[in-house]
């Protein structure tokens, strides 16, 4: 299996790890846990899952964002690849929402696509393809689900896009894959 592109990048620039049982990525320690995990976390309490979700995703990316600004400034030390990375991350929106569409792709939690976004409203629409817990959701209970169940994943996305707005916005998943959809939509704003 080909790696992304964006994790080529991350461990060109010794920025994401796995060594000794630790996971790095860009700084900061993560956890792996297997989709199932998640779920039964999401059962025990949605709200709070979603709520640390947004708050964690919004410090991480925040913290990401500096340290590749810090790379932009650096690039007469860094050869060309990492200072493009640096100017990609931060400079232009399209930069930063690609840069981050990248990293969220990492996470393994499905494939983002950005459907629609308004920058003036401060809001966006959001398609996911494969995602990880709505399929996990499907494989453990082999039927549909009677409302969206990606409550992390809505989470993890309002703390993205919080970010990009630089407002605290909120995400609704509208439609679910668990649901029989072929996608997940959220709704940010």
């Amino acid at each position: 299996m080909p790696l992304s592109p964006m994790l080529k990048k991350l461990l060109f620039v010794r920025q994401f790890d796995i060594d000794k049982g630790k996971i790095n990525l860009l700084g900061s320690a993560e956890v792996m846990l297997n989709a199932s995990a998640i779920l039964g976390l999401q059962e025990i309490d949605e709200t709070k899952v979603y709520k640390a979700a947004k708050e964690s995703s919004l410090k991480d990316i925040s913290g990401a964002v500096e340290h590749a600004k810090v790379y932009g400034k650096m690039r007469e030390v860094f050869i060309e690849e990492i200072a493009e990375l640096g100017k990609k991350i931060g400079q232009t929106d399209a930069g930063t929402i690609k840069t981050l569409q990248d990293i969220f792709n990492v996470y393994g939690l499905g494939e983002m696509a950005i459907t629609n976004i308004d920058n003036a409203k401060k809001q966006a629409i959001i398609s996911l393809r494969s995602s990880t817990i709505a399929e996990a959701w499907q494989e453990s209970n082999r039927t549909r689900a009677k409302k969206p169940v990606c409550s992390l994943t809505a989470g993890v996305l309002a703390g993205m896009f919080s970010f990009i707005f630089g407002k605290e916005v909120e995400c609704v998943e509208d439609k679910c894959k668990s649901q029989g959809n072929g996608y997940c939509l959220f709704k940010i704003g």
